[in-house]
């Protein structure tokens, strides 16, 4: 007499990878909607975000004037997404993150003179109390971009966005034709911030 235990096996399976999949999409929409309330930011179906494309103008310490293009990436796009929620261990690490990855945030900034072009990797934060606060930090590499030395961006502090509207005070590093940095506490220039002034980019 034939057994029938092997049509029972698959269909346990099949009820077991079922489940997993409901759970997976419950996850996935789940975690959307939980980051509406924990990265408005980010997620806020009925307003203005800071993650997009920003742009302006600003002018670096030797008064050259440059112009700058900056994007905010999705922290946790969908396919990542879709890849924890399906994931038991993705779940497990997701459930993990802390307050201040929560608020945390990548992008990169293109800026383009009469010298060249510049490319940065940014990273930056919201403060926990407004999320409107913003710091940012700009990653360059250290080869040489340029014919000659300039001032690259290092960071952006006390920096708030609303709306259509992200300002912040620019840092400078000065950089040598090898990418070295270099200070002189006697020349004003290596101490100069700078006031930026972005708006909202069209998509």
């Amino acid at each position: 007499m034939p057994m029938k235990k092997p049509r029972g096996c698959l269909f346990s399976l099949f009820i077991i990878l079922l489940a997993l999949l409901v759970l997976g999409i419950l996850s996935f929409y789940g975690s959307k909607l939980f980051d509406r309330y924990q990265r408005p930011w980010a997620y806020n179906a009925s307003a203005p975000l800071l993650v997009g494309r920003w742009s302006g103008q600003y002018v670096d310490p030797d008064n050259i004037t440059k112009t700058i293009e900056l994007t905010i990436v999705d922290p946790e796009p969908d396919a990542e997404r879709w890849s924890k929620a399906l994931s038991f261990r993705g779940r497990r690490k997701g459930s993990r993150r802390t307050g201040s990855s929560k608020r945390s945030f990548d992008g990169q900034a293109i800026v383009v003179s009469r010298l060249g072009r510049e490319t940065y990797e940014i990273s930056g934060s919201v403060d926990k109390e407004d999320f409107h606060q913003i710091r940012l930090t700009f990653h360059t590499e250290t080869s040489r971009n340029f014919d000659r030395p300039t001032f690259y961006l290092l960071s952006g502090q006390n920096g708030r966005w609303q709306n259509d509207e992200l300002t912040c005070t620019l840092e400078f590093s000065y950089r040598r034709k090898d990418g070295s940095s270099f200070w002189n506490s006697a020349d004003p220039r290596f101490s100069k911030q700078t006031h930026l002034i972005l708006h909202r980019a069209s998509p």
